[in-house]
């Protein structure tokens, strides 16, 4: 069974039929042991406003959004455990609980996982981690998805958006245009696994 990380974008949780749109699109992936990123959209965006009125201290002001991606976390995997279609979900909210799921060997013959696994960014990113990302608004959940595949060898890092996205484009055109954020390039050694893709919206009748 292959492992893939998926970064649910942030502008995304407040698209009314979420949840609707990734039931849609993920029955059509290849099954694999799914394990999801979710970023923080509008709170943290209110963070990177203050931050441009009232300058902080960069590095705390990075970290302090890391710690804040646990609330939009946690608020999707309720909504996802509500919803039959998406249960059960597994939050991987400890050391201990990442290191089973990251440690767990990837078996072509096994058979398909039976819950999606919602990680907490800041069990295995933060300040202590020694990622070679930058501390700054130039990383955001794009490029600490990429991180967390590399952590845990995952054969697939897929990034999903709202925005239209080319298929056409490769990493440095993507940066470049703003659909991933700058310090993706840091880990562009990962580009063969990546998958930037914008969420479909399904018809509603």
């Amino acid at each position: 069974m292959k492992r893939r990380v998926i970064k649910l974008g942030g502008s995304l949780l407040t698209r009314p039929h979420l949840l609707d749109d990734f039931y849609h699109w993920h029955s059509r992936q290849p099954s694999a042991d799914d394990c999801l990123i979710v970023g923080g959209g509008q709170m943290i965006d209110a963070v990177r406003q203050w931050d441009r009125l009232r300058p902080g201290d960069p590095r705390t002001v990075h970290w302090q959004c890391v710690a804040m991606l646990e609330h939009s976390m946690r608020h999707l995997a309720a909504a996802f455990q509500a919803d039959d279609r998406l249960s059960p979900v597994e939050t991987l909210d400890s050391e201990a609980a990442w290191l089973r799921y990251s440690a767990s060997p990837t078996d072509s013959n096994a058979s398909a996982p039976t819950s999606i696994k919602f990680l907490n960014p800041e069990v295995v990113y933060h300040s202590a981690s020694n990622a070679p990302l930058p501390e700054n608004w130039s990383t955001t959940t794009d490029s600490i998805a990429m991180w967390i595949g590399l952590l845990c060898d995952a054969d697939e890092v897929v990034l999903l958006k709202s925005c239209t996205v080319s298929p056409e484009d490769d990493l440095r055109a993507w940066i470049a245009t703003g659909v991933v954020d700058p310090a993706c390039e840091v880990l562009a050694s990962l580009e063969r696994k990546l998958r930037v893709e914008q969420l479909p919206v399904q018809a509603t009748s």
